[in-house]
């Protein structure tokens, strides 16, 4: 009786793990390789428009100050970024995560380049920028770990644009996620890395209502330019190859 005791606690242990647990990040917090591409919008960080980075920075700022700051991974500011479409990664080489068509052993770099020949022939024309957001101010549902801004498109016209463009970059790169369809737009600021005490999560969850008036306060619209089809090694840095257009 003892060790079923055992076996069921560690298993719900282990149901409690954050997901991107042995995925993006280690169990002690530490950033994992997570090789691929992805096509996003970073959140600009000059000049007219860079009111919700200015926004952004102060939560980081302010994060090492909340009680459980120390489950998270915080993201470095200069990878902020709202993803329009997800690509491919080095850890989900099955169908349809990977491209259709293309062998699932093949090196991540080809992959990459093939994509990126694809894509720089892709043309926006009506689906081009500027993308207009707003900050979701809906409490995040139960199974929501921190830190996510989530975001919606600032008016109906916006969002089927969107829409439209995800599901075209769909097809010209092979890859139609199950969710593609109700996929949420956001801006992640950190990963968490160990599960939260009820009172931890009650914190972060006032944190983050507190947080979102306040960038919604300073920055109404995140206005956001073209698509950039970006390699990455890891969830730090998203390494623009170019913008489509």
């Amino acid at each position: 009786m003892a060790f079923a005791g055992l076996v069921a606690s560690r298993a719900a242990a282990s149901d409690r793990r954050p997901p991107d647990v042995g995925r993006k990040f280690a169990a002690d917090g530490s950033v994992l390789p997570f090789e691929g591409n992805t096509i996003i919008c970073h959140v600009p960080q000059q000049g007219n428009g860079s009111q919700a980075f200015d926004a952004l920075l102060d939560v980081y700022r302010a994060l090492p100050g909340e009680p459980w700051a120390r489950k998270m991974t915080a993201l470095p500011p200069s990878s902020y970024h709202m993803t329009i479409f997800g690509g491919a990664n080095d850890k989900a080489r099955r169908y349809p995560y990977w491209p259709a068509g293309m062998p699932l052993d093949t090196p991540i770099a080809e992959c990459d380049r093939i994509l990126g020949e694809r894509l720089r022939t892709f043309r926006l024309g009506e689906d081009a920028a500027p993308y207009r957001m707003r900050v979701n101010m809906d409490e995040p549902p139960a199974n929501e770990t921190p830190l996510t801004v989530r975001l919606l498109p600032a008016d109906q016209g916006m969002e089927t644009r969107l829409r439209r463009l995800r599901d075209r970059l769909a097809e010209v790169t092979g890859i139609r996620e199950p969710d593609h369809d109700r996929y949420r737009f956001h801006i992640t600021l950190g990963y968490q890395f160990a599960a939260l005490t009820p009172d931890e999560e009650r914190a972060w969850r006032q944190s983050l209502a507190g947080w979102k008036a306040m960038i919604a306060r300073r920055s109404p619209i995140i206005e956001l330019g073209n698509p950039e089809y970006c390699i990455l090694k890891d969830m730090f840095a998203f390494k623009r190859e170019f913008y489509l257009s």
